[in-house]
């Protein structure tokens, strides 16, 4: 995230992932982001439309880490 709000000067950084891979959805919420909702049938994969739940950060709330600097 040091990449989208230090050097690109991003206000907002929002990221989706399938609803049945919970170990997407723990990772986003460990970086610090807040989930914000699930978005219905926005893909057609395979065997049928799938949903994605949606997680965003804003600038004010991302506290850079000391390993951001490196």
């Amino acid at each position: 995230m040091s990449r989208g709000f230090g050097e690109l000067g991003l206000h907002r950084i929002r990221a989706t992932c399938d609803p049945r891979n919970l170990a997407s959805s723990r990772v986003l919420g460990k970086l610090g982001m807040t989930y914000e909702g699930r978005h219905r049938h926005t893909a057609l994969i395979r065997d049928g439309w799938r949903d994605s739940e949606m997680f965003s950060i804003l600038e004010g709330e991302w506290c850079p880490s000391p390993s951001d600097s490196l």
